[in-house]
């Protein structure tokens, strides 16, 4: 008999979580909500728990056994030679709706440091494993408190073979099960077959095709005080480079790399100025549509790439920001800085864009197209 716990009527949650890691560290099946249905999840250390659960995986409408992992760096751990283009894919859409299945052939694999058993439950008939990160506060805590890998398949259900709530679960497959109500997107997660930096959908679900393309796109954010001169004119210099560079990339409509830009003290909404109009005319490109956006966490977080017009700049974003250092530098090379040309005669805005010009053609060359997912 299963036993169910509420996580929102609970008065301590860390009680039902600490009992859900016992039970997987005891060999149980337990059930989790995520946001797409209820998942059955067993330790990764008991083939004994795999080997059931790969049972309850196999019905028709089922996706199968899949690894789930605590965040995007620790698929390295299994999958040693993973591409840079599926790691960075991995973490665009993750923690997310989205499995990736990734090649099983490395020998320094932790695979090979857990029973065998688990392994080729894993894998399907073309020496492929799936590998996500579900997303659910429950899933998180979980996670971090458990050992070894956890390994996962969605519940079956008694009406419908995707389990949205508790009531419609099979109560024979756990030995606990973690209610939360109705899962908030009910729907299978899309499954993407990644083989270095070529991708393709192999199983639709969630996340649609469209949505995938932007997600894995490669962001580069140009930030200056008002987002009006400088970053504008640099953001519409590189994205016409951008498209010269990449227009024999098999994207379908979505670029694979794109240029945006903000203010670090930006009103938001301000056109650009008349200076930098009429500057960028000169690059066979225009500011005419240009509304400045105000920097925030979002276009942060998103960005693969975050180059600053000056020292104050960047510090304002790492005082912000502090986990992202690795990705922000000053777009000159040799750390120099942008004069900000704001209210000047057009002689100076016409000098910043020629600083802009030579640093934008610096920076599009290091960019790793290897990085760059292709979707076919």
């Amino acid at each position: 008999m299963t036993k169910i716990l509420n996580w929102r009527k609970s008065e301590d949650p860390r009680d039902i979580v600490h009992l859900a890691v016992q039970a997987l560290a005891e060999g149980h099946i337990i059930a989790l909500p995520s946001d797409g249905c209820y998942l059955l999840v067993a330790s990764g250390l008991r083939g004994d728990a795999v080997s059931q659960l790969s049972e309850y995986a196999n019905s028709p409408q089922n996706v199968g056994l899949s690894l789930m992992v605590r965040s995007a760096d620790e698929t390295l751990d299994y999958f040693p030679d993973i591409s840079p283009a599926a790691r960075r894919l991995a973490r665009k859409v993750w923690p997310g709706s989205v499995m990736l299945s990734l090649k099983d052939s490395n020998e320094s694999s932790l695979f090979r440091c857990i029973d065998a058993s688990v392994g080729t439950a894993l894998n399907d008939e073309t020496n492929r494993i799936r590998v996500w990160q579900p997303v659910h506060i429950v899933l998180n805590h979980v996670c971090k408190l458990t050992s070894g890998p956890l390994i996962c398949c969605p519940a079956n259900g008694l009406r419908e073979p995707l389990v949205q709530s508790i009531d419609s679960m099979l109560q024979d497959q756990c030995v606990l099960a973690i209610d939360d109500g109705q899962v908030e997107s009910p729907g299978y997660p899309t499954i993407v077959e990644v083989d270095g930096n070529i991708a393709k959908v192999v199983r639709s679900g969630n996340v649609d095709e469209q949505t995938l393309r932007e997600l894995s796109h490669w962001i580069v954010l140009f930030v200056c005080t008002g987002n009006t001169c400088r970053s504008p004119m640099a953001q519409a210099m590189m994205q016409r480079k951008l498209m010269e560079r990449f227009q024999n990339l098999p994207t379908k409509g979505v670029a694979p790399v794109i240029a945006l830009s903000a203010g670090v003290s930006a009103f938001g909404g301000d056109p650009a100025s008349h200076g930098a109009v009429a500057a960028i005319r000169d690059y066979g490109t225009t500011l005419d549509a240009h509304h400045s956006t105000q920097l925030n966490s979002d276009l942060v977080e998103k960005a693969d790439l975050i180059l600053a017009m000056g020292s104050r700049h960047r510090q304002v974003i790492l005082s912000q920001w502090p986990m992202v250092a690795h990705k922000v530098h000053l777009i000159s090379p040799d750390g120099g800085e942008i004069t900000d040309p704001f209210g000047g005669p057009l002689d100076v805005y016409q000098k910043c864009a020629q600083q802009l010009d030579r640093h934008t053609d610096y920076w599009i060359d290091q960019l790793d197209v290897k990085s760059l997912i292709q979707w076919q």
